[in-house]
């Protein structure tokens, strides 16, 4: 049989459907996802029902388990924790219960599968050099060929005997040698991290023992009318434009009618694998566990006579309907012209000729059955009026469109407060505001609370 292997889809759909249609002619049975179906890209829920549909087998990979809810969104930089936003604002509850269930392996006889590496699939770690290949190799013993994913880039490492270096070979199509073991990675189908603008893939003839790297043009004008369509900025996609092309090292529409009939079956003959803790791993977790436990519990004892005449902490005072996480975790346009005062949740923002400071919060779930909110805040500065500001709320759909309510413009320095009517179709919001200062000026405690009807 011939397999397909597809890695890093990024809900980019023009580029699955070419893939897709790519292994048909070139005779492959079956096709294996090796995770990261989402993420980046602006069809997370038509990418994942194609792949559903079509694949024999499906891979967790890092972008997967964020829009699971599965991973901590704060180890992706901003644009990919931003589009990992909203996938979960757009998958629902079956999508994300579909995605927790997908293992972190697959095997089939002498192939193995992963996202990333396989001495530890569940951690998400690149598998980048010789070094990282020799020790997926020796992780999986009993397997010729190792397939992953994750980093976006084709690439082929082989050993050549049990005790020998690992060698790295050009991705160019080979033939398994008998005695040699493999390390192959297909490049990304939907984000590419080369110089090309093709969605790139891999098939390997399990009767020829021979590996095919595929590279398949396809037409950028459906994915880039979508990522506009759904509120996406273009330039952060490199590829897209010369301009954005300048962008790459600072970043990491109506579907294509389904095909009549598909020659690739969703039958899959690979057995899912899910993640793998050794012993020793096991032994040390369940050691650092006790001993948190036991420093938790001496902690208790010793501060035990001073609790009823300590001063209760800050976050005691905080407002428990606050919608709005501390200013800390907002994004700032100039980080090195303000000062953060975590401790009264503050920011102090200081002029900077011709520029404006712009403050956004994270993207924060709508409370449900909430049909409008307010927003308080107070404004300080030496004088009444050191400059103007505005402050609107930007909405998103499950979609992930954006839509951005009035703006409220301000040049007093002083306690404000408005209300905010959410649309129907809106899933989440982001409050922003825009700063153009003449002196020194502190933002203090943002608070967003739903409004009783």
């Amino acid at each position: 049989m011939r397999i397909a292997f597809i890695a890093d889809v990024h809900a980019n759909l023009p580029a699955l459907e070419a893939v897709i249609a790519d292994a048909r002619e070139h005779g492959a049975t079956h096709l294996i996802c090796l995770g990261d179906v989402v993420g980046y890209g602006p069809q997370p829920i038509e990418t994942l029902a194609r792949i559903r549909k079509v694949a024999s087998g499906v891979l967790l990979g890092n972008h997967d388990a964020a829009a699971a809810e599965l991973l901590d969104l704060n180890l992706f930089n901003p644009f990919a924790k931003e589009t990992a936003e909203r996938a979960i604002l757009a998958l629902d509850d079956e999508a994300k219960s579909y995605l927790r269930g997908l293992p972190n392996m697959l095997e089939i006889k002498n192939i193995a599968c992963s996202h990333s590496c396989f001495d530890a699939p569940e951690t998400f770690r690149y598998l980048e050099t010789k070094e990282d290949a020799a020790r997926s190799l020796d992780a999986m013993p009993n397997f010729t060929l190792l397939v992953v994913g994750h980093t976006h880039v084709p690439c082929l490492f082989v050993r050549e005997a049990p005790n020998e270096p690992v060698r790295k070979l050009p991705p160019e199509s080979t033939q398994l040698r008998p005695g040699h073991r493999y390390v192959v990675n297909p490049g990304s189908v939907g984000f590419p991290r080369t110089d090309g603008l093709t969605a790139d893939y891999l098939i390997y003839d399990t009767l020829m023992r021979r590996l095919i790297f595929r590279s398949v043009a396809y037409d950028l004008a459906p994915y880039r009318l979508a990522l506009v369509r759904n509120g996406y900025n273009p330039l952060n996609y490199w590829f897209l434009s010369p301009s954005a092309r300048k962008r790459q090292t600072e970043l990491a529409l109506c579907n294509p009618a389904p095909p009549k009939r598909d020659a690739i079956s969703a039958d899959s003959p690979f057995r899912p694998v899910r993640k793998r803790r050794s012993t020793n791993t096991l032994f040390f977790a369940i050691c650092a566990a006790l001993f948190v436990i036991l420093l938790g519990l001496t902690t208790m004892v010793l501060l035990q006579p001073a609790a009823e005449s300590a001063t209760p902490p800050a976050a005691a005072y905080v407002n428990p309907r606050n919608c709005l996480p501390a200013l800390t975790q907002w994004t700032l346009s100039n980080p090195n012209h303000t000062t953060q005062k975590p401790e009264q949740n503050a920011v102090v923002l200081m002029p900077v000729a011709d520029v404006s400071h712009h403050l956004h919060s994270p993207l924060i779930p709508l409370p449900p059955q909430t049909k409008k909110l307010r927003l308080s805040f107070h404004v300080a500065a030496e004088i009444k009026k050191a400059g103007n500001y505005a402050v609107y709320a930007e909405f998103i759909d499950a979609h992930g469109k954006r839509k951005r309510d009035r703006a409220h413009t301000y040049s007093k320095m002083d306690h404000q407060a408005f209300n905010i009517k959410i649309p129907k179709e809106a899933k989440g919001l982001r409050i922003l505001f825009e700063f153009s200062p003449r002196m020194p000026i502190t933002l203090t405690n943002p608070e967003l609370e739903p409004v009783k009807e």
